[in-house]
């Protein structure tokens, strides 16, 4: 047993990368989720509460570091990547 309601630890294997973004103080979240969604690039953004403002989805072919510092820019703050994580399944 993993724990408690966990059945597995499963590492990701769908080739995304996740970018996790602080936007700058007084930008606008949904429009600046709407240029993101606008990137050929993104395929997903969350809008999150709290001390991350966004979480991005992203594919994992391409430069990493070039794509961060878009974000950062459309956003106005800045993000940080990470390339593997696992997801805990039900």
């Amino acid at each position: 047993m993993i724990g408690e309601g966990m059945q597995r630890i499963v590492k990701n294997t769908r080739g995304d990368s996740l970018f996790f973004v602080m936007p700058g103080t007084g930008s606008d979240a949904h429009k600046s989720a709407k240029r993101l969604m606008g990137m050929n690039k993104i395929r997903e953004v969350l809008i999150t509460e709290g001390s991350c403002g966004f979480v991005v989805r992203a594919g994992l072919n391409i430069e990493q570091q070039c794509l961060s510092r878009e974000i950062s820019r459309i956003v106005g703050g800045s993000s940080m990547i990470a390339t593997c994580h696992y997801q805990y399944r039900k």
